[in-house]
């Protein structure tokens, strides 16, 4: 079964010897292995542009005796892919550096104030995310209800979805995924758009599906596939991002700030002293 090499990069040692419709199906592959082990060969074919009986042949020249068994093995594979733990501080704070130093040369001011403007009229700010992914989108949603936005953030993807189909254009939807290649995330959005709402992706998959669904994606460094425990770069990247879109929306929006002060009189009252 060719074992010596992994499926992806088999795929890449070979590709040019492929016919165009099963080089569509490789590159599909090598770009979204984490989406791929979740579809059948019905739904890849549709994504590739391909027909079920192409992604049957590549399979077959993998050494594979279906595509069943080459979704099994490419699960196998993407499992195994664990990253080193070094548990080294100065190796941990200095990739986190590196990725908001990356992160100031990503950013696109005037993407960042044409959002900002849309979040001041909105009716609503949702978020979705589900994860680690979810954690980002509570505190993104915790941060604008502080300021006095109407916000909420979902982490269910089934109350992802029955938010989704009751927006409208009035709504902002923020999908947050690191990989940008999860289905549910993915889905949600989609839904959301299809209703009407404006969504904003705030990802690292560059090129992915939750780019395709999204009216504007906001890309954080070091994102994509994540195996193992999931890195803290792109979670910090889209947190500097949220913080960001809030500090500029406060500027916009007037009562803001006596909005915050009401919040951390009341808050006061929860805080020994």
């Amino acid at each position: 079964m060719g074992e010596e090499f992994r499926i992806t990069e088999k795929l890449k040692a070979m590709i040019k010897g492929l016919n165009p419709a099963e080089k569509k199906a490789a590159k599909y592959i090598i770009d979204f292995p984490d989406d791929v082990i979740h579809h059948s060969i019905s739904e890849l074919s549709v994504l590739a542009g391909t027909s079920e009986t192409t992604i049957f042949r590549l399979s077959k020249k993998l050494s594979f005796n279906g595509y069943q068994a080459f979704k099994i093995q490419l699960a196998r594979e993407l499992s195994s892919e664990t990253p080193s733990i070094s548990a080294d501080k100065n190796k941990l704070i200095s990739d986190l550096i590196e990725a908001l130093n990356q992160q100031n040369h990503l950013i696109d001011e005037v993407q960042l104030d044409r959002i900002a403007s849309r979040i001041v009229k909105a009716s609503r700010l949702i978020f979705f995310g589900v994860a680690s992914s979810g954690i980002v989108a509570e505190f993104g949603a915790t941060l604008f209800m502080r300021a006095g936005f109407s916000t909420a953030f979902y982490t269910d993807p089934h109350l992802q979805i029955m938010t989704a189909v009751s927006l409208n254009k009035g709504d902002i939807v923020f999908g947050i995924s690191a990989s940008g290649n999860i289905r549910d995330t993915v889905k949600s959005i989609e839904v959301a758009s299809d209703s009407g709402a404006y969504t904003v992706a705030i990802t690292g998959g560059i090129g992915s599906r939750i780019v395709s669904v999204s009216t504007e994606t906001v890309y954080v460094a070091q994102g994509g596939h994540e195996t193992g425990i999931p890195l803290l770069q792109p979670r910090v990247c889209q947190l500097a991002v949220i913080q960001l879109l809030l500090e500029k929306s406060i500027r916009l929006r007037n009562g803001t700030m006596q909005t915050l002060e009401k919040v951390d009189r009341t808050l006061d009252k929860k805080r020994y002293i």
